[in-house]
C-alpha cells in the first residue's frame, strides 16, 4: 500500500515538474521562497503568461534550505530549469563550472544606469550570466524611537560618528533593566564588514586573493566590536544573543545593524521605529549592497524564449509586482519609490538609496569570491572566539586570517 502511494506522489509530482501548454514554447522558472514570496513571483508569471501567444512560463519553487542542492541535483541529472535565481555567494562557482548561459549579447541592450547594478552578482570574468533582480542593503541603522525618547535622546542622523553612537548606546542601556543601547551582529553582510570599512581595513586585498584580517585598520574595527560588548558593556554578549533571531523585534534594543531584508517583518512591531545610515567611523561610512540575479541555465534549448521572460521580469511589469509584495527592494530605480509605499517608517532608507545615487561609494559590494560561503563560514566560527571574550580579537583574527586563506588559496587553485 505505501509503495502504491509513494508511486502515485512521484506521478503527480513528474507532472508537475513537467506541466505544459500544446502549441506554446514551454520554459521553467526556479525560485526560493517563503509562500508570500511565492505568490509574488506566481503573480509575475501569470502577468507574462497572460500577455504570451507563444511562451508559457511554469513556475517551480522550493525553500531556501533546499534550493541549492536541488538546483546541483537537477544540473547534474541534465534537467536543470530554464530561468532561476542566483544567489551572489554561489554565483561564482557556477559561473566557473559552466551552469549558466552567456548573457553578454542580449544584456547589450539593457540601460544598467536605470539599475542598481552589483557586477559581483552578474558578471564573472567580464562576462554577464545575469540579470539584476532585487538588492539588499546592510550595515543600516534600526532604532527604536520609543527608547530614545525616553532617553531624551535625538534619533540618528547623517552626522553621526562612532563616538555619537557610543555616547548614546550608554544612556539607552541604562534607562531600564534589560535594555540595551546597540547591538552589533557579527555576521560579514549583518555589520562585520560595515564596520570593518568604517575603520579603514578591508576583509580582502584589492583583486581578492588575500586575506588582510591582521592590518591595523582591519584589527581597530574588530576591537571596537569588542569594546562595545566588553568594555563599555552597551552591546550584549554572545551568550546573552543565544535563542534571540531577531534581537530588534523584541523592543529591548535602541539601535541595531541589519540588513534591509529585515524590513518586512518590522512592519506591524509595536513601537515606533526608524532607519538611518551607520555611523561614521574613522574612514568613513559605508554599507553594504548584496544582488541577486536571474539566470539562464546552459542547458536551455529555449534561450529565446528564456530571455523573453526575464526581460519582463527586470522591465518596469515585473519590478513593480515585487515591489508591491514588499518582499524585496527592486534593482529598476524608477520602481524603488512603490516598495517603500509599504513601509513609510522606512523613508530612512529610501533616503540612503538616494544619497548613493549621489555618492555610489558609499554602498560597497559584498566581496565575494569562489568559495565565499566555506570560508565566511570560517570566519565567522573563527572571530567567535572574541565575541565570546575566549581570546583578543587580534589573535582571533590571526587563527581567522590562515585558516580563511587555506580556503580561498584552495579554491582559487581548482
Amino acid at each position: 500500500m505505501k509503495s502504491n502511494i509513494m508511486f502515485l506522489l512521484v506521478v503527480i509530482l513528474s507532472l508537475a515538474m513537467s506541466l505544459t501548454v500544446i502549441g506554446k514554447t514551454n520554459i521553467t522558472f526556479m525560485v526560493w521562497g517563503n509562500i508570500f514570496e511565492i505568490q509574488a513571483y506566481q503573480r509575475m508569471v501569470d502577468k507574462f503568461n497572460q500577455s504570451q501567444n507563444d511562451v508559457f512560463v511554469n513556475l517551480q519553487s522550493t525553500s531556501w534550505g533546499a534550493y541549492f542542492q536541488t538546483l546541483q541535483n537537477r544540473i547534474a541529472a541534465n534537467n536543470a530549469p530554464d530561468v532561476f535565481v542566483m544567489d551572489g555567494a554561489y554565483f561564482d562557482n557556477f559561473a566557473k563550472e559552466g551552469v549558466f548561459y552567456n548573457l553578454t549579447n542580449l544584456m547589450k541592450d539593457i540601460d544598467l544606469s536605470k539599475y542598481y547594478f552589483e557586477p559581483t552578482a552578474c558578471e564573472y570574468n567580464g562576462i554577464f550570466y545575469g540579470a539584476p533582480k532585487d538588492i539588499t542593503i546592510g550595515g543600516i541603522l534600526y532604532y527604536n524611537k520609543n527608547l530614545f525618547d525616553k532617553a531624551g535622546l535625538t534619533y540618528p542622523n547623517w552626522d553621526w560618528t562612532w563616538q555619537d553612537w557610543l555616547d548614546a548606546a550608554k544612556k539607552l542601556t541604562n534607562i531600564d533593566a534589560n535594555k540595551w543601547g546597540m547591538y552589533i551582529p557579527t555576521y560579514g553582510e549583518g555589520g562585520l564588514y560595515q564596520i570593518i570599512w568604517g575603520a579603514g581595513g578591508h576583509i580582502l586585498n584589492s583583486d581578492r586573493t588575500q586575506f588582510t584580517l591582521t592590518t591595523p585598520d582591519t584589527l581597530k574595527g574588530l576591537q571596537f566590536m569588542y569594546d562595545v560588548r566588553y568594555k563599555y558593556y552597551v552591546n550584549p554578549s554572545e551568550s546573552y544573543m543565544q535563542g534571540l533571531s531577531d534581537p530588534f523585534m523584541t523592543g529591548n534594543f535602541g539601535t541595531v545593524l541589519g540588513l534591509s531584508s529585515s524590513i518586512v517583518g518590522y512592519k506591524s512591531l509595536p513601537f515606533k521605529w526608524g532607519i538611518a545610515p551607520i555611523p561614521k567611523g574613522p574612514a568613513g561610512r559605508y554599507m553594504s549592497i548584496n544582488q541577486l540575479s536571474y539566470v539562464v541555465s546552459a542547458q536551455s534549448k529555449n534561450i529565446k524564449a528564456d530571455w523573453q521572460f526575464i526581460e519582463f521580469l527586470i522591465g518596469p511589469e515585473g519590478q513593480k509586482i515585487m515591489a508591491e509584495n514588499g518582499q524585496a527592494i527592486p534593482a529598476l530605480k524608477s520602481v524603488v519609490p512603490v516598495y517603500f509605499d509599504n513601509f513609510p517608517q522606512a523613508t530612512g532608507l529610501l533616503d540612503i538609496l538616494n544619497k548613493s545615487n549621489e555618492d555610489p561609494s558609499i554602498l560597497r559590494d559584498i566581496p565575494f569570491t569562489l568559495s565565499w560561503y566555506e570560508w565566511e563560514n570560517m570566519l565567522e566560527s573563527t572571530l567567535e572566539y572574541a565575541w565570546t571574550n575566549t581570546m583578543n580579537p587580534e589573535k582571533a583574527a590571526s587563527m581567522a586570517q590562515q585558516s580563511c586563506q587555506k580556503i580561498l588559496d584552495r579554491a582559487l587553485k581548482q
